[in-house]
C-alpha cells in the first residue's frame, strides 16, 4: 500500500508541476489563447481592409477613366453646378 501511495503522490506531484508550467507564463495555454484571438482579430481586420483596398482601387481607376464619374464626384463634394443647370434653395421658417 506504501508503494502505491508513493505513485499516486509523484503522479499528483508531475501533473501540478505540468499545470504550473504550462498554463500560465509565456509560452503558456493562456498565452496561446490570447495570441488565437488577437490573430482572428487580425485575419478579420486584414479582410476588412482588403474589401476597402478592393473598393478605393475601383474609385480610383473611374476617377482615371469616366468622365462622367469624374464629373459626378464634383458636383457631389464641391457643390458645383454645371452651366445651364437650376439651383434651387429652400428656407427654413421659423416654427
Amino acid at each position: 500500500m506504501n508503494i502505491s501511495r508513493s505513485i499516486v503522490l509523484g503522479f499528483i506531484v508531475v501533473i501540478t508541476l505540468v499545470v504550473i508550467f504550462t498554463v500560465p507564463g509565456e509560452k503558456g495555454l493562456i498565452r496561446g489563447y490570447q495570441l488565437h484571438q488577437e490573430f482572428l482579430n487580425l485575419k478579420e481586420n486584414n479582410a476588412s481592409l482588403q474589401k476597402k483596398n478592393i473598393a478605393l482601387t475601383q474609385e480610383a481607376y473611374m476617377l482615371r477613366e469616366n468622365m462622367a464619374y469624374i464629373e459626378h464626384v464634383i458636383i457631389q463634394e464641391m457643390n458645383l453646378v454645371k452651366p445651364g443647370d437650376l439651383i434651387v434653395v429652400f428656407k427654413k421658417t421659423k416654427k
